[in-house]
């Protein structure tokens, strides 16, 4: 049984700008969680490191940034482990043709789109044939088809693949730069496993219709829609054998499932900081849905400052409804100037046929009303 560690997406030097003051720190410690692949390697015994392109954020990172990556590297290589690497889209080998050479000297870089003959390697568990083409959609839009699998005498020998690109249901499918993957194409490749780079959320064999192989995610969440658990995968591989994988955590702070937070028995913005802080962990960045009727015009941006105070940076949903109680239509039968502002609203929202336009409107309501200081 080989074992594979296999990553993407880890975006160094990404600019984390949904993160807030959060950012620089964040930077560093995707850098650090870099740094120690080299011990998660060490500590599970694996016979090789694949990095399945964005390795970088972009095609010019720091000069400290490739210093520390060939480091770790070279960390890697010295404990009899080998490393493998394609270029993504992000770090494209067209835009930065030296860059994963200097990265990744004494290693495996895949620098041609197109296949070519595979990187062999023994190990005891029989041998292993590594084969890799670099993203490049404008030179070589089919890499899959360039593909021949190579002859071998072990019958243990195991066959793995190395690409960056998207398959059919990805969010950006056969879009802007993404190199498109189709499925039978993986399969048809006849590999034990295929390690892929490109897609920012866990993909198994279940959701790549039997494809052996996987997109483990980017290496840590890039903005605050990547919740949940973010690393490397740990893969177990036998010849001819379903892979079994185990996820790992990068160690850097995720964030959080989205949660609901009813604020329908709040009355100030206070109250609604004081009711998500009750129901969330302070572990990971906080994703939240504010939903009920609270009685007053919430201010979601005051809320989302006061919560940033306090976790750093987070993702807030504003979906309570302001105006579906009673209690906006008692302000619309005061000759108020408030009351007059809310029968105008009222009677606009209630002519809005499209869900959006009445989103708007209310929001409208709500800061008119904020203003009156109801």
């Amino acid at each position: 049984m080989f074992r594979l560690l296999h990553l993407a997406d880890v975006h160094l030097d990404a600019p984390f700008g949904g993160f807030g003051r959060d950012a620089d720190a964040r930077r560093a410690q995707v850098l650090d969680a870099f740094r120690s692949v080299s011990d998660v390697a060490i500590t599970h015994g694996v016979d090789a490191v694949m990095i399945s392109g964005d390795l970088f954020d972009s095609p010019r990172p720091a000069e400290k940034t490739v210093i520390a990556v060939r480091e770790t590297v070279r960390r890697i290589v010295e404990n009899d482990i080998a490393v493998f690497a394609v270029p993504g889209n992000h770090d494209a080998r067209a835009l930065a043709p030296g860059l994963y050479a200097e990265a990744f000297d004494g290693a495996v870089a895949f620098l041609n789109p197109a296949f070519a003959e595979p990187a062999r390697i023994e190990r005891p568990a029989g041998e292993l044939l590594v084969y890799g083409a670099a993203y490049d959609a404008a030179e070589e839009p089919d890499p899959l088809a360039t593909f021949v699998r190579a002859r071998t005498g072990s019958p243990d020998a195991a066959h793995v693949v190395l690409l960056h690109g998207s398959v059919p249901g990805a969010p950006h499918w056969g879009g802007g730069s993404s190199l498109p993957l189709p499925l039978d194409g993986l399969r048809s490749l006849s590999a034990d496993y295929v390690a892929l780079g490109d897609l920012h959320r866990f993909r198994g064999p279940d959701e790549l219709e039997g494809v052996p192989g996987c997109y483990p995610g980017s290496f840590a969440a890039v903005d605050l829609t990547e919740a949940g658990i973010h690393g490397p995968v740990l893969v177990e591989l036998s010849p001819a054998e379903p892979p079994a994988l185990t996820r790992l955590s990068s160690g850097v702070r995720e964030v959080g499932s989205p949660t609901r937070v009813n604020v329908s028995d709040c009355v100030t913005d206070l109250e609604v900081y004081d009711e998500v802080v009750r129901v969330l962990p302070p572990e990971a960045y906080p994703s939240i849905d504010l939903e009920g009727e609270p009685i007053y015009p919430l201010d979601a941006e005051a809320v989302r400052l006061m919560l940033e105070e306090r976790f750093g940076a987070l993702a807030l949903r504003d979906a309570s409804h302001f105006f579906e109680i009673r209690r906006l239509e008692e302000l619309a039968g005061q000759n108020t100037i408030a009351g007059h502002v809310a029968r105008l609203g009222l009677a606009r929202i209630a002519e809005a046929d499209d869900p959006d336009e009445r989103a708007s409107l209310e929001q409208g309501l709500r800061i008119a009303l904020r203003v009156l200081e109801l």
